[in-house]
């Protein structure tokens, strides 16, 4: 539980080593760059052009899209090797190696290109066809082909079609005018009309057929609809064969994909590194790096840098607590899956204390305490297990569901507790009378009662809140050795360690009171006043001025929002009772009590509405769980001493976008977890 010391280096190299010393740096993963001092003899480094690297990465992931969409389209049999998936596992020699391989893989994009250029053309064509099947479908119903309504020397003929609503007043007119209109066929909303006419009649007809919304065939060949819709489908099989094998061609290269991602994840560092000179330093001959290192890694980097440089000039400065630098956390393979939920909030500032190692037991505990079966804590630690070995090592939902895995553990100790298993009480059913009484004057969640100033309420809503106090004085003792550790001793006597012994003399003052024990219950009742009140009068030590008369008096009235804060524990109870009674209804009274009487069809739906039942309830209890839990954790919890808005230690070319380099540490930490 600990945040690394981290501290600044300063490195002088030659201008012509620049390249491979940022490599040799970023094989460390223990370097971050930041902006160089302004020394008096140094000016700023301007980055080489970064417009062609990026336009050959956006070329690299346009070609792993296209082969992506090709396989997709192809039916699964079809399919040929996976493509490479995102997150895929490399090391730095890998990393480095595929710059040599720059030709192959722009001769895997030019492929790619290629193909997706002529299926783009198979497409437009494919469209352009398609318009015309729409267009001869519509005259489908003709018999003759479209020559054959060709004009004479004193007869015109129009060929065409109109809405089918006008095609009978079309009819109707033309006979009116002297001519002659007939409906071949309807094809939808329209229908096909031929018209025929004496030239003499041309200006009146032409007149009814604007009228109508006479559209002209577009048609003159020899052919009939039959035969083009004939030709078109051939046309269209054509086609797509073509395609298709324009897709075969594209998805074949599914096996370059990890070779292109490898090679598109080089040129971003390349275009990170060329981003990181915006904040060198040079003279005629030099580049001034600056960086933040990891103390404990700095002979590391030291080495790393000297055996890439034929001449090296470096030192290194650690930061002082006080002053800014990215948090680099230090936790075990435990503890440090839960930076994950203390990052959502805020990751802790690089002076601060590092919360994760107790922060995370309370977690665990209350999302334990709230799920409260023992099946459920099985599955969540057996299923959590197995989904985190399926994510790349380090990775947020791998740590976040190794936390929701922890949590099960203590799901499990609670479920035998109140002797819940899926639902059903199975201790208490083999147990007998005297452990079933024993459960009910002291166990059961609801009839167990505690009796508190002649007031009976719950006893595990009490123990909740006795919970809540104690992680409340768990905050205030971090807060305690926080100050202990900036050497302000008194402060943190008077602000952290008389609150925590206050609070934990509450819950012993409750309990006495409970159980009528009243040597306990003075003792300890005078330990909380005697604790709380040196707390509250001491408020202002530390401060100058006014601010040491004034946070006396704030102090005084933030005892409301500690009694609030308190109170606020009193949602792991109705939590864990809502969830176990929904799985007691799926289970006891529905399953039981109403299906499994119906004999075997009974059963068997009483089976399925159990476990689908459960499922159900794990699922939404797991989300409230999780997002209450958190808030004890980010307003009670750390709103007692946490400081966090602190910047996470990122190194270089850690921010692949395909590949994934296990952290060092984290390597080792992920073996051992």
């Amino acid at each position: 539980m600990a945040i690394a010391e981290m501290s600044v280096m300063t490195l002088v190299a030659l201008k012509r080593d620049k390249s491979a010393v940022l490599d040799s740096l970023k094989r460390t993963q223990a370097v971050q760059i930041r902006s160089a001092r302004n020394f008096a003899f140094t000016q700023k480094v301007f980055p080489d052009d970064v417009t062609e690297t990026e336009a050959k990465i956006d070329r690299i992931e346009k070609a792993i899209d296209h082969i992506a969409g090709a396989r997709e389209r192809l039916d699964k049999k079809d399919r040929p090797e996976e493509i490479a998936g995102d997150g895929f596992e490399t090391n730095d020699d890998e990393f480095f190696a595929v710059a040599e391989k720059e030709n192959e893989a722009l001769a895997v994009v030019e492929a790619a290109e290629n193909s997706e250029r002529r299926r783009a053309e198979i497409r437009a064509l494919s469209l352009t066809i398609g318009q015309n099947k729409k267009l001869y479908s519509i005259y489908s119903c003709l018999t003759m082909p479209f020559s054959a309504y060709a004009s004479t020397a004193h007869s015109c003929v129009r060929l065409g079609t109109v809405d089918s609503n006008k095609a009978d007043a079309l009819t109707a007119k033309a006979a009116e005018i002297g001519a002659e209109a007939e409906i071949k066929g309807r094809s939808g909303q329209l229908a096909v009309v031929c018209v025929v006419y004496h030239v003499s009649q041309a200006a009146a007809t032409e007149t009814a057929l604007v009228e109508a919304g006479f559209n002209k065939c577009p048609f003159f060949s020899d052919d009939t609809a039959a035969t083009k819709l004939a030709e078109i489908e051939r046309e269209e099989k054509r086609l797509a064969e073509e395609e298709n094998k324009e897709d075969v061609r594209l998805a074949s290269l599914g096996a370059k994909t990890r070779l292109l991602k490898l090679y598109a994840d080089y040129l971003n560092f390349c275009v990170e590194k060329a981003s990181a000179e915006k904040e060198f330093k040079k003279t005629a001959r030099t580049v001034v790096i600056e960086a933040y290192v990891p103390t404990e890694k700095t002979d590391e980097v030291k080495s790393a840098a000297s055996s890439a440089a034929s001449a090296l000039y470096v030192v290194f400065e650690p930061v002082p607590r006080g002053d800014f630098a990215p948090t680099y956390m230090k936790n075990r393979p435990v503890a440090g899956n839960f930076e994950v939920v203390t990052n959502m909030y805020s990751p802790p500032s690089y002076g601060a204390l590092d919360p994760n190692a107790v922060m995370g037991f309370f977690f665990s505990l209350f999302m334990g305490f709230i799920m409260a079966d023992a099946v459920y804590g099985i599955l969540m630690l057996l299923i959590g297990l197995w989904f985190a070995s399926r994510q790349k090592p380090g990775s947020a939902i791998k740590r976040m569901v190794k936390t929701f895995a922890y949590s099960g553990i203590f799901a499990f100790i609670f479920g035998v507790f109140f002797d819940s298993w899926f639902g059903f009480a199975l201790i208490r059913l083999f147990a007998g009378s005297a452990y079933n009484e024993f459960y009910l004057e002291h166990i059961d969640s609801i009839l167990a009662p505690a009796n508190i100033a002649g007031i009976n309420v719950p006893a595990i809503l009490m123990w909740c809140m006795a919970l809540g106090c104690v992680h409340i004085a768990t905050a205030y003792l971090l807060k305690a050795i926080q100050l202990f550790g900036r050497g302000k001793v008194l402060e943190g006597i008077c602000g952290g360690l008389m609150w925590a012994i206050g609070l934990v003399g509450l819950v012993f003052t409750v309990f006495g009171i409970a159980e009528n024990l009243s040597d306990l219950t003075l003792i300890a009742g005078i330990i909380t006043l005697a604790a709380i009140g040196v707390g509250v009068l001491t408020a202002g030590v530390g401060e100058k001025g006014a601010k040491k008369v004034l946070n006396v008096f704030t102090s005084a009235y933030g005892l409301i929002n500690l009694a609030s804060d308190i109170l606020s524990y009193a949602r792991l109870y109705g939590l864990m009772l809502s969830g176990a009674q929904i799985a007691s209804i799926f289970s006891q009274t529905i399953a039981v009590g109403m299906l499994f009487p119906l004999g075997p069809f009974g059963i068997v739906a009483g089976v399925v509405i159990i476990v689908v039942g459960n499922v159900f309830n794990i699922a939404i209890g797991l989300l409230g769980a999780f997002i209450h839990d958190s808030r004890l954790q980010y307003v009670e919890f750390f709103g007692k001493f946490y400081e966090g808005d602190g910047e996470l230690f990122t190194p270089l070319g850690s921010s692949a976008k395909h590949a994934y380099f296990a952290p060092k540490d984290m390597a080792k930490r992920e073996k051992r977890a």
